[in-house]
């Protein structure tokens, strides 16, 4: 399911548009999007942070989960 989400802090994230291949991107307070939230589970459970399939393709990584918030849901396409 795809989410609409607005950060709530300024963030540099790591995104992968292909398997090995990383670029920073900024991400703005304020700014709205929307992506596929996965939570990023370790060996001790689940970390306090998100993997983002965003719309285009990429993956932002690891993004802290207090840095956005979830305003909305939305199927693919829709």
């Amino acid at each position: 399911m795809t989410n609409h989400i607005e950060f709530v802090q300024d963030w540099f994230a790591e995104v992968e548009s292909t398997p090995g291949r990383l670029r920073q991107v900024a991400f703005r307070r304020g700014e709205k999007l929307f992506a596929m939230v996965r939570p990023v589970v370790t060996n001790q459970g689940q970390a306090p942070s998100a993997n983002l399939k965003l719309a285009d393709g990429t993956t932002a990584l690891h993004i802290p989960l207090s840095r956005f918030s979830i305003t909305g849901n939305l199927a693919w396409g829709a």
